[in-house]
């Protein structure tokens, strides 16, 4: 259906750690993260448990962004994902670090 309209599509998923487990993740969700792309969907997701997430998921994350999060399990999980985590557990309220997972680069900025 995505492309039959002009542009990309933005699939938001929010606590996606909730549709999928770590063994496995539905076919729609997973037609979307592998294939979105070629599809003009791109999706966005969102959680404060990132160690829940498939690694389906987060193997074609290609831009991660962190606000402050303190759980150890989730910390470990962001940096496999390339975050620095004691940087990202001392964040300040509405502060974040944005990177580029196939550059390597870096953006920090506050929200509020």
């Amino acid at each position: 259906m995505s492309r039959r309209g002009v542009g990309k599509k933005l699939f938001l998923v929010d606590e996606v750690w909730q549709w999928q487990n770590n063994q496995e993740i539905p076919r729609e969700l997973a037609l979307c993260v592998q294939t979105g792309r070629e599809e003009n969907l791109e999706l966005v997701t969102a959680t404060q448990l990132p160690h829940k997430v498939n690694a389906s998921v987060t193997g074609q994350c290609t831009e991660l962004v962190c606000f402050r999060l303190g759980e150890p399990l989730a910390l470990s999980r962001i940096k496999e994902l390339g975050a620095n985590p004691d940087e990202v557990s001392s964040l300040p309220l509405g502060s974040y670090v944005a990177i580029n997972r196939m550059t390597g680069g870096m953006l920090r900025g506050k929200m509020f």
